[in-house]
Formats: structure tokens, C-alpha cells, sequence
């Protein structure tokens, strides 16, 4: 097949940018798909994520992904290797490819909790993830199990992916979400975004406080779907705690409080930045020092 033409699913010898091995599709979203794929130039597996043949109203979205994630340079956060144009004017990213799993299919795995020091332990480098992309004045926006790889690795890396919707900070960037426009999961977005006002790092810590919830706890941090989610955010202050499912998952009380603060409804009652949080989980995660006489 002739360089840049649009590949099928059933045909894996495709070649894309003239430098890059289409491989079998990984998984697909609203924008796009994800494939494996195999760099020509060293033979190194990478992530291709191809956007829809349909989907021209989309590549907005695929150009703002690729200069988000090229802005952000974090062990925590996919990088981004390549990005370019097919013939039919689709885009093409080109990313790290991540030997694992998402966090949701891990969590499955585990019976839906996950043991509390490993998921603190996973929650740092998210955290510390988007702290560098809010360093790098992007916000996510749609931080959840899904956009979080855990690595194959011992000891296992959280990597954010899915950067489609995120917004830039630095005024530099055109908008490309109308005002007003609400965009990302209902289950983990904060309640400002649910009103579809300006959001700002708090919202991105939100998220990934409802995820921290929901790896504790088995369950969401708010109950319902669809209009009844939403009003139960909006009513509520934020959960007060972290409910201890068994005494083999009992851990210390400053980590619900930790949780709960980042799941506060107003965002100035949040912590400020994503590397607060860190910081404050990593306290929790250190053995309490004992002393002799």
C-alpha cells in the first residue's frame, strides 16, 4: 500500500508517515483508534492512534493532543513521538508504547479494590503527572481509570494518556470548546466543569481524588447516573470520608481526610495543586518513626 493511505483494521502491513508499521488495533474511543505499531528506524514498539475516517471535525482535537503531550515531558505521562497527516487529511499520533493495562482493567482484576499502599503508591505518579502538565499549562480534563496505563514493570508506573480534550492555560492556544460546552466523564468531573465554567488544575485534582475514591473504596465517590449524578455533586460538599471496606484494607486516617479535601465541591476548598496532594500522599505512605529512651 502506498504511504499515507488510510489503513483497515484487517490490514497490518500498512505503513504510516513512511517510518512507522501499523500493528493490530488496540482500542478505540470517540476521536479515534489505537494500534500497536513498530518504528522502522530501530524496530521499537510504538502506540499509533489514527483518527477516524469520518471524524474531520475531530483533528482539531488530534493537533491539540499532540501539542499538549509535547509540551509535557514526565515519567508519568505517555510521550508523545510523532505527529503527522495521511493523504486523506486524518491526523496520526504517535506515542510510547506501554506494556500493560488501563486502571480500570487492572482494578477488575483485583476484584474492584485495590490494596491501599499500591494505589497511594500508583495515585503519586498521577499526581505528580499532572502536576507537570499543569506546570506546562495544560489541564487534562478527563483524568479517569481509563486514561491511566499501569505498566507491566515491578515495581508498575501510572502514565496519563489521553490528552484530546485538554485545555491550554498559557492564552496562547485557540479555544477549540465552545463557552459553556461540557466535556469529559460524568462520574469523575468536578462540579465546575459539570456547569460548564472556566476550569483550572483544582478540577484535574478532583478527578483523580474521585479515582483515589473509587481504588479504596470498591464504589464511586457519588452515587446515581446521568441528572441525579450531577445534583448530587452539585448539592454536596464532597464525601467526608472513605468508607474502610475490611480491617485488610484499614488505613490511616489521613488519607481519607486527603481524599475528601480533594473532592470538596468548591475547588478553593481543594488542595491548590496536584503536587500538594502528592506530597501530602507520599507523607502517608512513610513509616511512622518510633523512638527509644
Amino acid at each position: 500500500m502506498s504511504n499515507g493511505s488510510p489503513p483497515s483494521n484487517a490490514d497490518r502491513s500498512t505503513i504510516i508517515l513512511g517510518r512507522y508499521a501499523l500493528g493490530p488495533l488496540l482500542g478505540s474511543g470517540a476521536f479515534g483508534s489505537v494500534h500497536r505499531g513498530r518504528s522502522l528506524v530501530g524496530d521499537k514498539p510504538v502506540a499509533i492512534k489514527l483518527q477516524h475516517l469520518d471524524g474531520s471535525a475531530h483533528l482539531p482535537r488530534f493537533e491539540r493532543e499532540a501539542q499538549s503531550l509535547a509540551r509535557i515531558i514526565h515519567p508519568h505521562v505517555v510521550r508523545v513521538l510523532d505527529f503527522g497527516h495521511l493523504d486523506d487529511g486524518s491526523a496520526v499520533l504517535v506515542m510510547e508504547f506501554v506494556e500493560g493495562r488501563s486502571l480500570d482493567l487492572l482494578v477488575e482484576k483485583l476484584g474492584g479494590v485495590m490494596p491501599w499502599r499500591e494505589a497511594v503508591r500508583l495515585m503519586i505518579g498521577v499526581f505528580d503527572g499532572l502536576d507537570a502538565a499543569h506546570e506546562a499549562s495544560v489541564i487534562h480534563r478527563d483524568v479517569k481509570p481509563q486514561n491511566i496505563l499501569v505498566t507491566a514493570s515491578t515495581p508498575a508506573v501510572a502514565k496519563i494518556i489521553d490528552f484530546g480534550i485538554a485545555r491550554a492555560t498559557d492564552g496562547n492556544s485557540r479555544p477549540i470548546t465552545m463557552k459553556g460546552q461540557v466535556l469529559g466523564s460524568l462520574g469523575y468531573m468536578a462540579p465546575e466543569q459539570l456547569l460548564g465554567v472556566e476550569v483550572d488544575a483544582r478540577s484535574d485534582v478532583y478527578a483523580a481524588g474521585s479515582v483515589l475514591y473509587e481504588l479504596l473504596s470498591g464504589r464511586p465517590a457519588f452515587a446515581g447516573s446521568g441528572m441525579k449524578l450531577v445534583a448530587a455533586k452539585l448539592q454536596n460538599e464532597g464525601p467526608s470520608d472513605v468508607p474502610r471496606s475490611s480491617p485488610a484494607h484499614d488505613w490511616p486516617d489521613a488519607l481519607s481526610a486527603i481524599v475528601a479535601k480533594t473532592l470538596r465541591r468548591k475547588p478553593e476548598e481543594r488542595h491548590s495543586t496536584a503536587y500538594d496532594v502528592s506530597m501530602e500522599l507520599q507523607s502517608v505512605l512513610r513509616p511512622m518513626r518510633t523512638t527509644t529512651r
